[in-house]
C-alpha cells in the first residue's frame, strides 16, 4: 500500500479523538487455520482455508493469515459461520483482484467482488480487501451480506462502489475505506466507529444507501470519523427512495462539496441524510441541501447508540 496511505492513517488517528466501543469477546476459539504464501502455513490461499471448515459451524475457527498480498477471489458461503479472519495488519495482509462489471468475464457489480461474506457470525480484523480494477466502472472490493459481522482495523480499497455493505447488523471499527463513487453502498444497518474515508482519482460520492420503506431498520451511520482525500466528494445520493445516513461527530475535510447531498433516485422528503455536531472546514452546513433533516437528541441517540445495531448483544459475544 502507498506510503501516503499510511501517512494518512497516522493524521487520522492521531488528530482525532476516537470514542470507542470496548469488545471483550466472551467467545473461545475452538482452532487456528495459519495461511502463509511460503507453504509454511496449513494452506497456501485463503480459500483453501475457508474451504476446510466445516458446513453449518458453531464453534469459532480462526484462520490466520500471514502478511503478503493475497491474488485471489475469497468468498465465505452462507453455510460456513463462526470465522474470524486475522491479517498481520492492514497495511501488511492484503487480499486483491481486479475484476469488474462488464468484463470480458462478463461480471456484474456483486460477482465483481475480490471478497464476499454471505454467512452470519463473522469477524475480521487487521486484513485489506482491494479490487485493482481502475477507471472501469464497478469494482467492489468487498460484499457484505451476513448478519452480525465486524470488521476491525480492516481496509477496503477501490474506486466505485468499494465495500457493498449489502445487507445485515454490521459493525466497522478504525477501518480505512478509500474510492470515488459510491463507495461505500447498499442496505445494511450498520455503524462506522472511528473509520477514515478517503477520495481518490475524481469527484464522486462517498455513500449511496438503498433504504427502500419507511418501516425498514437500515441505515448508515458514520460516528467519530474522519473525511478525507485527494477529490472533491458528495457525502451521499439516495440509491433507493427512503435512503438514511447520519454523520456524527466526524471530522470533514474540504473535499466535501458545499451542497453535500444529492436526492438522486429518492424523494427529497423521504431521505433522511443527517449531520450532527460534526467539525472542520468540510462541515459547515451553510450551503447544504435544504432538505437536509435535523433529529433530535433523542431520534440521534437511536442511531449512534451501539443498540442501533446490537440489541441481543452480539458484538461482545464475538471472539
Amino acid at each position: 500500500m502507498k506510503l501516503a496511505f499510511s501517512l494518512f492513517f497516522l493524521v487520522v488517528f492521531v488528530s482525532v479523538t476516537l470514542h470507542v466501543h470496548e469488545v471483550n469477546g466472551a467467545a473461545n476459539i475452538s482452532k487456528t487455520i495459519n495461511v502463509n504464501l511460503d507453504g509454511t502455513g496449513d494452506f497456501k490461499t485463503i480459500q483453501e482455508a475457508i474451504n476446510s471448515v466445516p458446513t453449518n459451524n458453531s464453534q469459532w475457527i480462526r484462520v490466520h493469515v500471514s502478511a503478503g498480498v493475497y491474488s485471489e477471489k475469497v468468498n465465505i458461503q452462507n453455510d460456513l459461520r463462526f470465522i474470524l479472519l486475522e491479517g498481520d495488519g492492514r497495511d501488511k495482509t492484503l487480499i486483491e483482484w481486479g475484476d469488474y462489471a462488464g468484463d470480458p468475464a462478463n461480471h456484474s457489480t456483486y460477482t465483481s467482488a475480490t471478497f464476499t461474506s454471505r454467512a452470519d457470525h463473522f469477524v475480521a480484523k487487521n486484513i485489506t480487501f482491494k479490487n485493482s480494477a481502475t477507471a472501469v466502472g464497478q469494482a467492489v472490493a468487498a460484499v457484505i451480506h451476513g448478519n452480525h459481522s465486524a470488521f476491525y482495523g480492516c481496509g477496503f480499497i477501490g474506486v466505485q462502489d468499494t465495500l457493498y455493505d449489502q445487507g445485515g447488523l454490521h459493525y466497522f471499527k478504525e477501518c480505512y475505506i478509500e474510492g470515488a463513487t459510491d463507495f461505500i453502498f447498499g442496505n445494511g444497518q450498520s455503524i462506522y466507529e472511528g473509520c477514515a474515508l478517503f477520495t481518490v482519482q475524481r469527484d464522486g460520492v462517498l455513500t449511496a444507501q438503498s433504504r427502500e420503506s419507511p418501516t425498514e431498520e437500515n441505515g448508515f451511520v458514520f460516528k467519530y470519523c474522519n473525511v478525507g482525500g485527494t477529490q472533491k466528494a458528495n457525502l451521499g445520493r439516495a440509491w433507493r427512495n427512503y435512503a438514511r445516513v447520519i454523520f456524527y461527530e466526524t471530522f470533514m475535510s474540504d473535499i466535501v462539496n458545499p451542497e453535500g447531498w444529492d436526492a438522486w433516485n429518492g424523494k427529497e422528503e423521504d431521505i433522511t441524510f443527517v449531520e450532527s455536531s460534526c467539525s472542520g472546514p468540510g462541515s459547515n452546513t451553510s450551503q447544504r441541501v435544504k432538505w437536509m433533516k435535523e433529529l433530535s437528541p433523542d431520534e440521534l441517540k437511536k442511531f449512534t447508540d451501539m443498540s442501533y445495531i446490537d440489541r441481543e448483544g452480539w458484538i461482545n459475544a464475538q471472539p
